[in-house]
């Protein structure tokens, strides 16, 4: 972990609508990722599937829309299981390092992120994403080496990776995958924009130096 100082960093925001000047600090309360976690509800359909009828289990449309809800639920539970373990490696092992579930999740890379943004959209998750450059001060944690996807581990598998991923070298030469940031945090400047109203996208906003 490095302290630091006036330093700009970025991110491709969802439905925040940020604004210059806004001012947070990170590290004390749950962040977005952490309200999904444990906030989320995965039920299917909301009916159990032996409650079915045979009629409908058999229709088509029917039967795709519930998989598709299950490989949904299921990948939430993935992602619910990987930021748990990793958190519990963390309090146990690496108490001084950021957390994953109260931190500002950034990068050093605004190109990267502004050709993200599309890419962001397209998935449909909000209304409204947005690049945004950051200016922190306080403790940064650098993935470089080892980051950890959704890979379908079992809960154990997940807190072997979390060791070799909290462990991993600060100084590493590799290209930065995600940098993990308390403290303080202030927007000084929206660098793309787009929203979607009424289930039209536009570009609202575009200011990029």
């Amino acid at each position: 972990m490095a302290k630091v100082k006036d330093l700009i960093l970025y991110q491709v925001a969802t439905d925040r609508n940020y604004k210059v000047g806004d001012k947070f600090v990170f590290g004390e309360d749950l962040n977005g990722q952490a309200y999904h976690i444990f906030n989320t509800n995965y039920q299917v359909n909301g009916i159990a599937l032996h409650k079915q009828k045979t009629s409908d289990i058999n229709n088509q449309i029917h039967t795709k829309k519930m998989l598709n809800d299950f490989a949904e639920a299921l990948y939430k539970y993935d992602f619910a299981f990987r930021e748990l373990a990793i958190e519990e490696v963390r309090q146990k092992q690496f108490p001084h390092l950021p957390s994953r579930m109260k931190c500002m999740f950034l990068t050093d890379n605004k190109e990267s992120c502004l050709k993200n943004l599309k890419s962001f959209a397209a998935k449909g998750f909000g209304s409204l994403y947005q690049v945004v450059a950051v200016k922190v001060c306080g403790n940064v944690f650098y993935a470089k080496d080892i980051e950890i996807a959704k890979n379908g581990l079992s809960f154990n598998e997940y807190k072997e990776l979390a060791v070799k991923y909290w462990s991993q070298h600060q100084n590493s030469t590799t290209e930065i995958k995600e940098i993990l940031f308390e403290g303080e945090a202030e927007i000084v400047e929206i660098l793309d924009e787009v929203k979607f109203k009424n289930n039209l996208k536009s570009h609202t906003h575009k200011v990029i130096n």
